[in-house]
């Protein structure tokens, strides 16, 4: 990234003397950016002085206040314009690029996550994760449909997503779930001095899901936490897997976060308008119907075309799961299978989204009666929707 002066950029900033870079700090650096881009280095001083004031630790701040100590005998030609090579310089520098693209380019919030396709009528919020944009958006459930309600600046594992194994230092791409919270006194007494690294606290999701496992992916310990407190942020990829945010943004979003709290993570968000929107709900919502109908029907052929050639659910595979089916279904006269608190997803994979559904099934028949959590994994097979893995949500 480099400082192209005189270059026209960025929605208009705030004046140095209208911030409080202690109540915005990220608005704070942005508007210092902006004002070094447009050569008003006064200003620019002002707000990183502002800054490093209110958060001594802010290291992308401290880089700036060196350029700017720099600017006073000769053009800056980049941040941190020391000619050495140094990764943790380029971290900054990376850190400063995707928050200036978020002001610069800033996605539609008035648009809908194409990931967040249905709220569970128990489901309060949802988290979206752009890892392209290092940035978290908090979703409300508004009578079922998402309504934004704020974002956060977040970093992720130091070689980016698609997590496969254990110590890959990748994030993995998915839906997963908040499953707890360890706040900073437990993190202590588990994990001592190691605890130092997640700040505020712990909030550990569902890695890995059945759908990872089916996949054979491996590694545990996923977590949205904070940071060091010798540090204000991280650069965009500096975890070892984990989502980290500055302890004031995790404190903030940790009062949103609930056991079974939604977490989408997805190397780059689709933005559909609400037309569009519904139109992926509606074929969504259409297929787990046509699903429930099929089999509710004792059709069984009719069944099993919903299912894909690579179906797995614990040790069956297609041919497996069809024999077994067949042999219930010749013992039944008749069978009812209802579906409450459904949640629908286009769950993100490097290869393209799947379609995600978990919902509470009562089925009832003549021999059998029962209720459980299930959730199912859709994928495209032959332009169709087939069911890749069926299984109990835990």
């Amino acid at each position: 990234m480099q400082w192209p002066h005189g270059t026209a950029f960025l929605r208009p900033q705030p004046a140095p003397a209208a911030l409080r870079a202690d109540r915005d700090p990220e608005q704070a650096i942005v508007s210092a950016l902006t004002a070094i881009r447009q050569n008003r280095l006064d200003d620019a001083d002002k707000v990183v002085d502002a800054l490093l004031q209110s958060m001594p630790n802010y290291r992308l701040a401290h880089l700036l206040k060196g350029d700017l100590l720099m600017a006073r005998s000769q053009p800056l030609a980049d941040i941190g314009a020391a000619p050495v090579a140094d990764d943790k310089l380029a971290d900054l520098r990376q850190e400063a690029a995707v928050r200036l693209l978020h002001y610069s380019a800033p996605p539609p919030t008035d648009h809908i996550p194409a990931n967040l396709l249905q709220f569970g009528p128990g489901q309060r919020y949802a988290v979206v994760i752009d890892a392209s944009r290092a940035r978290i958006f908090l979703y409300r459930n508004d009578g079922g449909v998402p309504r934004y309600v704020r974002d956060f600046y977040a970093t992720i594992g130091k070689l980016g997503v698609d997590k496969n194994r254990a110590g890959d230092q990748r994030t993995p791409l998915g839906i997963y779930f908040v499953t707890g919270h360890m706040a900073r006194e437990e993190l202590d007494r588990r994990y001592g001095s190691l605890a130092e690294l997640y700040g505020v606290g712990a909030w550990p999701l569902s890695y890995p899901n059945d759908l990872d496992r089916r996949e054979g992916r491996t590694g545990s310990g996923i977590w949205l936490h904070g940071v060091p407190y010798d540090t204000y942020s991280r650069a965009p990829k500096a975890s070892n897997g984990c989502v980290a945010l500055t302890n004031a943004d995790m404190g903030a979003l940790g009062e949103y976060l609930l056991p079974g709290t939604p977490v989408v993570i997805a190397e780059r968000i689709e933005w559909l308008d609400r037309e569009t929107w519904s139109r992926r709900r509606a074929g969504a919502q259409a297929e787990v119907e046509q699903w429930r109908r099929d089999w509710e029907s004792l059709d069984t052929s009719r069944y099993l075309a919903h299912y894909a050639s690579d179906f797995r659910s614990g040790n069956l595979d297609l041919a497996g799961w069809s024999s077994q089916k067949r042999s219930v279904g010749a013992g039944k006269q008749w069978s009812q299978v209802k579906l409450d608190q459904l949640s629908l997803f286009a769950y993100p994979t490097a290869q393209g989204s799947l379609l995600m559904a978990d919902f509470e099934q009562d089925y009832r028949s003549n021999n059998l009666e029962n209720r459980m959590k299930k959730r199912l994994y859709f994928k495209r097979e032959a332009q169709d929707w087939r069911i890749v893995y069926e299984g109990t949500a835990s």
